[in-house]
């Protein structure tokens, strides 16, 4: 079994960073587009987010346009992963909890229904002998 390809191949750091600079504002938008993190991942955002910054002050509609669209993949992105590292330790206490005290295993149960009848009997009697 080959290995698993992604999607999207990863952008050539060194060619997008000199497509920025053309003349082209198609080609400066894809460029910067490809900055975008679920495209290139962290790593690659995080070393060159002054140049996307510096895309949102550019002269074309298109390429501030792609590089709002790579900020806004990039914090819907962290907010999720936010939002999936604040739930997972309350999550797992939940779960914790839940089979605690909600479900019994069968021994329990068991032991329950005896101790009940066993209460009840002993209240049946305790009323006869007054």
């Amino acid at each position: 079994m080959g290995k698993k390809q992604r999607r999207w191949a990863r952008p050539a750091v060194n060619d997008v960073v000199r497509d920025l600079q053309a003349s082209d504002e198609v080609r400066r938008g894809e460029s910067v587009r490809s900055f975008c993190p679920c495209h290139a991942g962290w790593e690659v955002f995080e070393q060159h987010v002054t140049e996307v910054l510096h895309s949102l002050k550019d002269g074309s509609r298109v390429v501030r346009a792609h590089a709002l669209h790579v900020f806004d993949d990039a914090a819907r992105m962290q907010s999720v992963d936010d939002l999936h590292y604040s739930l997972e330790p309350g999550e797992k206490k939940l779960d914790e909890k839940r089979a605690c005290s909600r479900f019994r295993s069968m021994e329990e149960r068991v032991e329950a229904r005896r101790d009940k009848r066993l209460r009840r009997h002993k209240g049946r009697h305790e009323w006869h002998r007054t």
